[in-house]
């Protein structure tokens, strides 16, 4: 038995130990309640400090928005923060007509806009200019921040929010003495938004657009991959929309996105921290259990068509090079989820992976290596990606070839008898680190239970990682890595060879929201 496995073995006994003295209790301490208009909440009291973390979370995101209305789950991300009815405004009967005002001038210099050279440029001007004077008397009744300063000052330590394409997130957490004002507040935001402000905060998303996507080589080949690697399904569309989407959003498509998709039966509120599981479920009945909403029938988001063939796209930016490799993989309820993580796991999780030992150690062809078996989502049947930046003078084709061989070899190969241990000890320490806080236990079981269906998602797949064996790692390589299930993303240098790596530590992938 050599040294690795040996390391290997002792790590998987030592958080066995822990972990499992852990978990049974886990499953008797999460209180579960279901709202009478279908909210689920998760309790779990923590006592070890006077604070609490929330998260609520919408099942929706980019997935379920339609092609020419792309960005409409980030947009509305941002417009939660914007107030309510009594929130954010000194009068919000005063605001109505001015709202409804600058919508329809928005609308009317949209369609002006889009005739493009056949635009009257002088009708433009004359609605810029009504514009600049609603929008003068709309901002003087607007409390800025308020949502933020009145938690802030009640000892929040963070407000924030994200969105993906499977989910959208509100993060709270504050000293558990005033979960009552969260109540409140959020309940209210969720309740009777406001979409004041809507078109200037549209021209903060296109600049978020211009700095994430634009003119950033991680942003331009992630997006031309995910377009590339998905035909007709939407997990295609970036999260913050495509820019000529962004440009023509308006009110009344964010109230139609709102009235569709924030319903009570889609949202997961977990409430972590010095509280008492009683008290909590009676306080969201009393603030969120009214909320009713007749929820409208989702459209059916079909899967996308069998690949036949390898994809191939080429983005030339002026950047460092960089490869991205995609193969199609099934997701939950799919028996053989856990195992796909297990295979990204071994091929790139830190310096001991495979692709990383081959690649950036020993051959020196890459600066960095990338995986994951949940990109863009898991709602849906998603991808498994590599990705590395190549080393100059190392060229991408290079990169591929030698990504390749270590996936043939793969297939082929047994596995060290170290590596699965180290895979299982990996997923532990993991489990370990993000469940020792409450926010990151808040977070995992919101994740769980809106994605999944059952925070108990997570103990279940950590018992199929124990259960794993080579061979399951091997079958699913064999499955997965195939020239017909593949998409290839190269970012391609516009620089003069020779240039010097401007990112000498790779690439990163784009996490979505904010």
């Amino acid at each position: 038995m050599n040294r690795q496995t040996v390391l290997a073995a002792l790590v998987v006994a030592f958080l066995q130990t822990v972990l499992h003295s852990e978990l049974p209790p886990l499953e008797n301490r999460v209180i579960e309640h279901s709202c009478p208009n279908g909210i689920k909440l998760l309790i779990l009291e923590r006592h070890f400090s006077p604070t609490v973390s929330i998260r609520m979370m919408f099942r929706t995101g980019a997935v379920d928005e339609a092609s020419g209305k792309t960005g409409l789950a980030h947009m509305f991300e941002h417009m939660m923060f914007k107030g309510t009815h009594t929130l954010g405004t000194k009068d919000y009967a005063a605001e109505v007509p001015l709202l409804k005002l600058l919508d329809e001038l928005h609308r009317q210099l949209d369609v002006e806009k889009s005739k493009k050279d056949n635009a009257d440029q002088a009708r433009i001007g004359q609605l810029i200019d009504q514009i600049n004077v609603v929008d003068k008397k709309e901002s003087a009744l607007i409390i800025e921040n308020e949502l933020w300063n009145l938690y802030e000052k009640e000892g929040a330590t963070e407000l924030n929010a994200a969105t993906s394409h499977d989910f959208t997130q509100y993060v709270t957490d504050l000293p558990s003495n005033k979960l009552e004002l969260w109540a409140i507040l959020d309940s209210d935001r969720v309740r009777n938004p406001v979409f004041r402000q809507f078109y200037s905060e549209r021209e903060v998303v296109k600049e978020e657009r211009r700095m994430r996507v634009d003119t950033n080589p991680e942003g331009k080949i992630y997006e031309q991959f995910l377009a590339t690697a998905f035909i007709q399904h939407p997990y295609r569309y970036p999260t913050i929309g495509w820019e000529t989407d962004i440009d023509h959003l308006t009110v009344g498509d964010l109230e139609n996105f709102y009235q569709r998709y924030y319903t009570p039966d889609q949202l997961t509120i977990v409430v972590v921290g010095d509280v008492k599981a009683s008290n909590v479920m009676a306080m969201v009945d009393r603030y969120f259990g009214t909320w009713t909403v007749k929820a409208p029938s989702r459209p059916v988001i079909l899967d996308d068509p069998p690949q036949s063939g390898t994809r191939r796209v080429v983005v030339k930016f002026d950047a460092q090079p960089y490869v991205l490799i995609g193969f199609h993989i099934p997701t939950y309820p799919d028996p053989e989820k856990p195992v796909n993580y297990a295979l990204a796991q071994l091929l790139g999780n830190g310096t001991t992976s495979r692709l990383y030992k081959t690649l950036v150690e020993k051959k020196k062809l890459a600066t960095s290596i990338e995986t994951s078996d949940d990109y863009p989502g898991e709602r849906y049947p998603s991808l498994l990606i590599i990705g590395a930046s190549p080393r100059f003078p190392h060229t991408p084709e290079e990169v591929l070839q030698a990504i390749q061989k270590e996936l043939d070899r793969l297939k082929k190969e047994p596995l060290a008898d170290w590596e699965v241990p180290k895979i299982r000890a990996a997923l532990d320490m993991g489990i370990l680190t993000t469940l020792q806080t409450n926010d990151g236990m808040a977070e995992t079981l919101a994740y769980d239970q809106c994605i999944f269906g059952d925070w108990r998602y997570l103990l279940r797949f950590e018992k199929r990682i124990q259960q794993l064996t080579a061979q399951d790692i091997q079958n699913a390589a064999k499955k997965i890595f195939n020239p017909e299930n593949e998409t290839i993303a190269v970012l391609e240098s516009s620089k003069p060879r020779g240039t010097p790596n401007a990112n000498p530590n790779g690439y990163r992938r784009p996490r979505d929201g904010d």
